[in-house]
């Protein structure tokens, strides 16, 4: 009879074990969670809607490097509702802490100066901070996203007397909740917006026209057609004139967002390539007989 007992617990660890070790990952559904936070109780998943969700934790309220993560976000604030994009933050703070906090970061924010080129640009819109800040204090949503990483505690002179706090992470969730981009980055180390921003535009981009996204890919640039659609499809799929065959698994063509079909104000430009260093750069059209290859792209 023992010995029966000491099976069945053993066969219930290891039916266990896997969902004890389970990380979050991409492709996972997000945890939904209901909690405090500046906007009142939020139920994650209704909050979200049918919106692209992008989760952001930093370890800790009134510390450096999170003063100037939270102004920078709500500095884009406009550029995420653009993208149809909610966003959402957390740490171990309580709700009132928050509250506390937000007007050092608007501060900080309106003291900033905002570059375009070379020039500063004045009287930039720059938008009081307006998403919810979450309340974790007993670490329960930072567990389930994995966000709490003990071993990354930071000195006592970088966030003071530390307790236990989240790392610097970044889930981007799309309107099924099904988690699509997962980014750490170590408590000392402030986020790049920008990056974010263009996942978002890679990821909306990639699941609308079914394409792939080449190495810092810039919104408007060329995408990469899937290897399982056939080539003598890709015109009519697409919607285009030619594409651009690198490889018979590498194959590009114009940003599908981008009609550069139409005979607007769209100057084009000719931009001549040296075949002798693209021996392996073919096109769906003739070969001109310069020996130089010739590709219409956006002025």
């Amino acid at each position: 009879m023992c010995n029966i007992y000491n099976l069945r617990f053993f066969l219930l660890i290891i039916l266990l074990i896997p969902l004890i070790s389970h990380s979050l990952q991409i492709g996972d559904k997000a945890p939904n969670f209901e909690a405090q936070s500046t906007k009142g109780v939020i139920n994650f998943h209704n909050w979200s809607e049918n919106k692209w969700t992008i989760l952001f934790s930093h370890p800790g309220d009134f510390t450096p490097v999170c003063t100037t993560e939270l102004a920078e976000l709500a500095f884009l604030q406009p550029e995420f509702k653009k993208r149809q994009t909610k966003i959402i933050t957390l740490s171990t703070d309580s709700v009132d802490d928050h509250l506390e906090w937000i007007p050092h970061v608007d501060k900080y924010k309106n003291l900033q100066k905002k570059y375009i080129g070379d020039n500063v640009t004045v009287g930039l819109e720059k938008p009081d901070l307006d998403y919810p800040i979450v309340a974790d204090k007993k670490l329960k949503i930072a567990t389930a996203y994995g966000m709490y990483h003990p071993k990354a505690e930071p000195s006592e002179g970088v966030f003071g007397d530390s307790n236990k706090s989240t790392i610097r992470s970044v889930f981007i969730i799309d309107p099924d909740k099904t988690v699509q981009t997962i980014l750490s980055y170590p408590k000392n180390i402030g986020r790049n917006f920008n990056e974010i921003i263009r996942i978002i535009d890679a990821l909306q981009l990639s699941k609308k026209y079914n394409v792939a996204i080449p190495a810092n890919w810039q919104k408007g640039k060329q995408v990469i057609i899937p290897n399982e659609i056939p080539s003598e499809d890709i015109k009519q799929k697409y919607n285009v004139e030619y594409f651009t065959t690198y490889q018979d698994y590498l194959r590009t063509i114009d940003d599908p967002s981008q009609d550069t079909r139409k005979p607007s104000l769209n100057i084009k430009k000719e931009k001549w390539l040296d075949f002798e260093f693209l021996p392996e750069l073919k096109f769906d059209r003739e070969k001109p007989k310069s020996k130089r290859l010739k590709k219409q792209i956006d002025k």
